[in-house]
């Protein structure tokens, strides 16, 4: 999640808004442990969360807040993984949440998620080797035959938007800082460059890869109840603008329940793939594929500072 540093703000995953930069998830995934000469932080403080209520990151120029973040959803960021490829750990990894206050100095924002995996090295001790397995994914490949995209996907020009590294999402140098984050409610939001804005029953980006429109539909509650990495199989190349929307998979639940959405039964399509076709043009294909997953051999919780 740090590729970008557009993560202009993750917000409390507890609420309705999130605004990420992603990059696309690979099957392949470069998995390795940091080199001695990779990028750290210049200062980081790790501490039990005090606020179990809220959850999320914002990432800005020079600095990383994490609010009761895990260490499992830290080991997915930093490895641009999916959930689905960290196999084993101690339970407290997903269950126990930490407070981290981090500053970057004048290291670059793509930089930011090698700085985690140190991180994870030094002060979680987080050890682990690579397997390849056999997982369920779904692909996101284009509906028609023709190639024709719905209405509500829309290619922007080259150059509209900053290229990937660049301060995507964040205020120009010397100008005023950010506002808050704008709410999925709004029907006047608008997303910055290369951000994701998404909320219940609602997903707005501006600027976009495919690749992050992927991501972004993996995350997705109606989704992630499936637990399926989501790959980006489209071959469509630049950058893109789209305002999907789709039924509130938890108005009739009222509400998801603390721990998540209940799980799917298999073959319970949900709300959103029909949307995603009629809107975008595109559609979910279910496959399974050879997956790169991070096998952890030993992780200790960090001593405060």
């Amino acid at each position: 999640m740090f590729k970008r540093i557009a993560l202009a703000a993750l917000s409390a995953t507890m609420g309705p808004v999130f605004i990420i930069g992603l990059t696309g998830l690979r099957l392949e995934a470069q998995i390795a442990p940091p080199a001695t000469d990779s990028p750290t932080f210049e200062a980081a403080s790790i501490r039990p969360a005090t606020d179990t209520g809220r959850r999320g990151g914002r990432g800005t120029p020079g600095r990383f807040q994490g609010i009761n973040l895990p260490a499992r959803q830290l080991i997915r960021q930093a490895y641009d993984i999916h959930d689905t490829q960290i196999i084993g750990g101690p339970d407290w990894l997903a269950s126990e949440g930490f407070d981290i206050n981090a500053t970057t100095g004048d290291k670059p924002p793509d930089q930011m998620r090698f700085m985690m995996q140190t991180l994870l090295r030094d002060r979680f001790k987080l050890k682990f080797h690579i397997e390849k397995r056999e997982l369920p994914i779904y692909a996101l490949v284009v509906a028609r035959s023709d190639g024709r995209l719905g209405s509500g996907l829309k290619k922007i020009p080259d150059g509209e938007c900053p290229p990937p590294g660049a301060r995507r999402g964040a205020p120009p140098a010397g100008g005023p800082p950010a506002g808050p984050p704008p709410s999925p409610f709004d029907p006047n939001a608008q997303a910055s460059c290369g951000s994701t804005i998404f909320g219940p029953g609602r997903l707005l980006a501006h600027g976009v890869p495919i690749d992050m429109l992927a991501r972004s539909i993996g995350g997705l509650p109606a989704i992630t109840a499936f637990n399926r990495i989501v790959v980006n199989e489209t071959r469509l190349e630049g950058q893109y603008d789209f305002d999907f929307k789709w039924t509130n998979e938890f108005a009739a639940r009222g509400g998801p329940a603390p721990a998540g959405p209940p799980p799917a039964a298999p073959g319970d399509e949900p709300t959103l793939v029909t949307a995603l076709q009629e809107q975008l043009g595109l559609k979910l294909d279910p496959r399974r594929a050879t997956v790169d997953v991070l096998v952890i051999d030993s992780a200790e919780k960090p001593s405060e500072n």
